[in-house]
């Protein structure tokens, strides 16, 4: 056993000043769209019908931010080469969002600068992930298993 001493934890880095504008503009945007959300950590979360809506502002690069959008469509599904199939269906029809697997679960997610977000475009980020997420479990649920959100425990 060597007398070093353990190296220290890496410091992490600063939450810059646009980071935390961004935070006060995505709470002030959710008080106006969502009669609920709950602030988790550095997100947010949004409850809607079977699915959750996390929005979550993070620092990008270069003194920007992003403002990310995920919802868990359907857990513990069958990952299937048909799946990966119809979900590239879905990415090619879909507006706002992208459908991939994660850990076994569909999600879909959008991204928006924070910089520069506006309250239609944040609403219209915020409704079309949610009624993706919220309308699309039954289907999915059908053609490969799995379960909603909702049912999570």
């Amino acid at each position: 056993m060597s007398g070093a001493a353990p190296s220290p934890a890496p410091t992490p880095a600063p939450v810059s000043a646009e980071l935390v504008a961004l935070r006060r503009r995505t709470e002030e945007l959710l008080r106006r769209a969502a009669p609920r959300f709950t602030p988790v950590a550095d997100r947010f979360e949004v409850p809607y019908q079977s699915t959750r809506i996390i929005v979550h502002p993070l620092q990008w690069t270069q003194g920007r931010t992003l403002l990310r959008f995920i919802a868990p469509v359907v857990l513990d599904l069958r990952v299937s080469p048909p799946l990966y199939e119809r979900l590239s269906e879905l990415n090619n029809t879909t507006l706002f969002g992208k459908f991939y697997v994660m850990d076994g679960a569909v999600w879909i997610e959008h991204n928006l600068l924070g910089e520069s977000v506006g309250w239609d475009e944040f609403r219209a980020v915020l409704a079309s992930v949610a009624h993706h997420a919220d309308h699309l479990d039954a289907a999915l649920m059908a053609e490969f298993g799995g379960r909603r959100w909702s049912e999570h425990g």
